[in-house]
């Protein structure tokens, strides 16, 4: 039940965030031509155990010492339990919020989170455009959908601040390990410290898995600055290039270490396969029958709601951009189907061994797709045990 919660805010939000009233930066401070006079920074989270929280999270923070304004943008959707399938669906509203610096580095200490802060290398101008772009969007409201791929609190943060760029453009440089890999592996490098995470996120993911999407579409907080060091503002007449961040950074709390959880997809679904193992050879030894139709209705029964919500965030969801998923195959409700086919006297034998076969390929199609890993595939031998030994008992019956 507690991984099923973890699913539902999964699909909801990236942290909560009330929303404050932040003053922005007064109209006469346009012509202000100080260097010193607006600091534009990026602040970096360190990721929580939360499952909406394990990427980290980032954030703007935007300082006037002059009229004592000190405020930080952070682009956020609420994890409202009622809005459940708008989540699922990837249709959460998302909007950035503004709220004075303080009280977020305080709940940030609360949360035991990490944060370093990098200043950003703008021109005085592009500083203050790039406050006004911020306090537009703080008021337009949450007109955007939430996505883990195109509209999160760092892909909105850079982009925001590529608009703010006054007779220059925005260019990364090379790109190296890991950026080199796939979306889904760099994904599950992004989140190997959360085993459990990365099992419900690869769930979903579908074909989105192998894409090469644009740099600014894979972008996670604690991946990001060692991009941005490679990254540099190009003027657009003369060519001429000057670093993005403007130093190394600065520890603004120092977070509480995130503990690896001994209990992991792999020991948990290594047991299922043994228990499915214990259950099968006592009804095979034992004629433990009514204990093992307990389990098949279990088990039959999870893997019909996961498949249908597999089924429906691959074909009716905007969370993520595939539009197929091969988990499909594993946890698509066929035994479901079968017995109803079976209730009317029908022969069904055929049909479970069918669908083992079917299972076998799918194991056997593990090297060949990234998504497919072995706690998957443990739950796809689990289910390949139960079929193969309902075509074998109905033989030998």
């Amino acid at each position: 039940m507690r991984y099923a919660v973890n699913v539902i805010l999964l699909m909801l939000a990236i942290l909560r965030v009330g929303n404050v009233p932040a003053k922005g930066l007064p109209a006469d401070t346009l012509a202000t031509d100080s260097s010193n006079f607006v600091t534009a920074s990026l602040l970096i989270g360190s990721p929580l155990p939360a499952i909406y929280s394990v990427f980290g999270h980032a954030t703007l923070r935007m300082e006037c010492p002059t009229y004592q304004l000190d405020n930080v943008f952070t682009f956020e959707s609420d994890p409202d339990i009622s809005g459940f399938m708008t989540g699922v669906a990837g249709k959460a509203k998302a909007k950035f919020v503004a709220i004075p610096a303080q009280m977020y580095i305080n709940d940030a200490q609360k949360l035991g989170r990490e944060l370093w802060q990098y200043k950003l290398n703008l021109t005085p101008d592009e500083k203050k455009e790039f406050w006004r772009l911020l306090d537009h969007e703080t008021m337009a409201g949450a007109y955007r959908h939430f996505n883990l791929l195109y509209t999160n609190c760092l892909t909105t943060a850079i982009t925001t601040m590529q608009r703010s760029l006054i007779g220059e453009h925005f260019e990364w440089g090379p790109m190296r390990y890991p950026m080199t890999l796939c979306d889904g592996d760099l994904f599950r490098l992004s989140v190997q410290h959360v085993p459990w995470s990365e099992f419900v996120y690869v769930t979903f993911e579908g074909t989105a898995y192998d894409r090469y999407s644009p740099t600014e579409n894979r972008l996670f907080p604690q991946m990001v600055i060692s991009l941005l060091q490679d990254a540099s503002f190009v003027n657009d007449s003369t060519g001429e290039r000057r670093p993005v961040l403007a130093d190394n950074g600065l520890m603004v709390l120092k977070g509480r270490p995130l503990e690896t959880p001994s209990f992991t997809p792999v020991i948990a679904f290594s047991a299922l396969l043994v228990l499915t193992l214990l259950i099968t050879l006592a009804e095979w030894l034992l004629r433990w029958r009514r204990i093992a139709k307990i389990y098949d209705i279990v088990l039959f029964t999870a893997q019909a709601f996961v498949g249908l919500l597999i089924f429906y965030v691959a074909f009716f969801s905007e969370l993520f951009p595939g539009k197929w998923n091969w988990y499909l195959v594993a946890f698509f409700p066929v035994p479901l189907l079968i017995w109803l086919y079976s209730r009317k006297g029908r022969p069904v034998r055929k049909c479970w061994l069918w669908y083992s076969a079917v299972l076998v390929l799918f194991l056997l199609a593990t090297p060949f797709f990234g998504a497919l890993d072995l706690p998957h595939q443990l739950i796809t031998a689990s289910l390949l045990v139960r079929s193969l030994w309902h075509g074998v008992k109905m033989k030998t019956k």
